[in-house]
């Protein structure tokens, strides 16, 4: 019977314990910042958002430093956010380039533009991407070389 008792009174003690902690951790506001809104990519074209059964993808893309991707184009809108390092992305056609750096968000290009990111920093470069695509088609096309 006392170790029954004793059981219940460290029961009550450690949920006690337990729910002030709770109390404490949901009292904190909930703070919320707008990393990227546009209705612009990052080259200052429009988008649009392609036909089909609509499917989200997130992935978390890691460049060593001095990794390139192909030349590409993406048929579906995209959101990055550049969690680590800094990378440099080219306009194929028009030789454009623009810098992102640890912290910034930017959206992707879309369509028919072609387009390759390097990593040029001394770092890994750490990208987070959010894709609103059609399910079946590839989040990046690479262009074939002519």
């Amino acid at each position: 019977m006392r170790a029954l008792l004793f059981s219940a009174i460290c029961l009550t003690g450690l949920l006690a314990v337990s729910c002030s902690n709770t109390k404490d951790q949901a009292s904190a506001p909930i703070t919320s910042d707008v990393l990227v809104s546009s209705t612009e990519s990052w080259d200052g074209e429009g988008f649009s958002y392609p036909q089909g059964k609509a499917e989200m993808t997130f992935i978390k893309a890691v460049f060593p430093p001095g990794a390139k991707t192909p030349v590409h184009t993406h048929p579906q809108p995209g959101v990055v956010y550049v969690e680590k390092g800094w990378i440099k992305c080219t306009l194929t056609e028009s030789g454009n380039e623009r810098e992102f750096r640890r912290g910034e968000a930017l959206v992707t290009s879309t369509g028919d533009t072609q387009h390759a990111c390097k990593n040029i920093g001394s770092e890994d470069a750490v990208l987070f991407v959010a894709w609103a695509g059609v399910e079946g088609v590839p989040l990046m096309q690479p262009v074939k070389a002519e």
